[in-house]
């Protein structure tokens, strides 16, 4: 792959130095690992956060009462979910969790001494191929079994694309992998489909096909991988990710009838009527929808604003994946934004940002770091351990601004953009 001249000088990062008296003298551990972090300082902060996680983990689990945290959640969150319903589908079949306040009814029975839950099961039914297995298994096992897989096939994706340890180790060791380890949602799963979709469209795109293909169980995080495909010319992972998702579709209409389907629609049709109550967390939510209904603005505004943010990131991942040769690139680029472009995701979905984020330093220090772009990327290793915050203000969706923006700055630069520069006007 060949880069432009523009993108290829590296540029000096200004946080490399400090003046004496400055920063780097009062504050000399916190310099060390914000400012310009040496490999072994990026090490050490990694594991110290890694004991620090499964401190934290383990007094929750001795703490708990029946594996729940009174007050707080059942640990895993919303593993139980996934959990309930691979039982739930060899003991009354696919379509029985669809009906209203039927996994809530199964959740409070398996776990008494958490309350009523306020939950809904809004996957299509090919999801059940992925969490089927979780029936074999009683609940802890199959939590510490989910976490496993889901966290390895995402270390296995990022291998793929870079093989170096030390990058994967501080993605693992980032405030966004804690939130998905303790959520027990599908990050770890989004970023493994996601990172191999984008990242090998070009020299694999049996396996990108495949991959964005199987991400159809949760397609509103796919919806800028066509867009990104066709820009780039990329037809073979383009059918690839058509005949997939078809064939997935298919054998969930053999396996599990045609009425699964109804019942996930009229189940969607009713999710989205809640997402217009006042009681919907919309401060969980990382996406313009999310963070201007945090702010208080009216439905039809911000689903406007969304929409127009959608638009916008659609015509940036086309415009990007078309003009710039460099895998990295388009990779970033795409995750980055897929986030975004639906109203609907929650700070769960951190974890997809990992892979985005590694590959943007793996590009940073083969061409050059642009000026602070280490010291962004070191605060959004830290920053979502405030997540999701108050419900007042839209931290999940700040930071996930801040790494696109980051993700986007780039992508510009490499792509070659200039902007003008405004002219001074000096009195004489």
């Amino acid at each position: 792959m060949t880069t432009e001249a523009a993108s290829s000088a590296p540029h000096q990062d200004p946080g490399a130095t400090a003046a004496p008296g400055g920063f780097a003298e009062r504050y000399p551990l916190l310099h060390a690992v914000f400012g310009d972090p040496s490999r072994q300082t990026i090490l050490v902060t990694s594991l110290i956060a890694v004991i620090l996680y499964a401190i934290i983990i383990i007094r929750g689990v001795i703490e708990s009462e029946d594996l729940v945290l009174p007050g707080i959640a059942v640990i895993g969150g919303d593993f139980t979910v996934f959990w309930m319903a691979a039982k739930t589908l060899f003991a009354e079949g696919a379509g029985a969790l669809y009906q209203p306040g039927a996994l809530n009814t199964r959740l409070a029975a398996a776990f008494p001494a958490y309350g009523p839950f306020s939950l809904f099961w809004q996957y299509p039914p090919t999801i059940y191929f992925l969490v089927a297995p979780l029936a074999a298994l009683p609940y802890p096992a199959a939590l510490a079994a989910w976490g496993a897989a889901t966290a390895g096939l995402a270390a296995a994706a990022i291998r793929s694309l870079w093989r170096a340890r030390l990058p994967l180790i501080v993605g693992f060791a980032s405030a966004a992998a804690y939130e998905g380890w303790i959520t027990g949602q599908t990050g770890f799963l989004t970023a493994a489909l996601l990172a191999l979709a984008a990242g090998h469209a070009d020299k694999r795109p049996l396996v990108a096909g495949i991959a964005a293909g199987l991400l159809t169980f949760k397609p509103q995080l796919g919806l800028l991988i066509p867009v990104a495909y066709a820009a780039a010319g990329c037809w073979r992972a383009f059918g690839a990710a058509a005949v997939t998702g078809t064939l997935m579709a298919a054998a969930s209409i053999v396996f599990f009838g045609a009425e699964t389907w109804l019942a996930f629609f009229d189940a969607m049709s009713a999710h989205s009527a809640r997402m217009s109550e006042v009681i919907f967390p919309y401060y969980k939510l990382i996406t313009p929808y999310g963070f201007f209904m945090t702010l208080g603005a009216p439905s039809w505004f911000a689903l406007t604003m969304q929409g127009l943010a959608s638009l916008a990131l659609a015509a940036f991942v086309f415009v990007v994946w078309r003009r710039s040769e460099a895998w990295e690139t388009r990779m970033f680029t795409l995750i980055a934004a897929a986030a975004l472009a639906t109203p609907y995701a929650f700070y769960y979905e951190a974890p997809i940002f990992i892979p985005a984020l590694i590959v943007l330093a793996k590009r940073a220090m083969d061409t050059g770091w642009l000026p602070f772009e280490k010291q962004a990327l070191m605060a959004l290793w830290f920053l979502p351990v405030f997540t999701p915050g108050p419900d007042y203000i839209p931290v999940p969706a700040l930071i996930a601004f801040a790494a696109f923006a980051l993700c986007a700055r780039r992508a510009v630069h490499e792509c070659g953009v200039q902007f003008p520069k405004l002219k001074t006007i000096s009195n004489a």
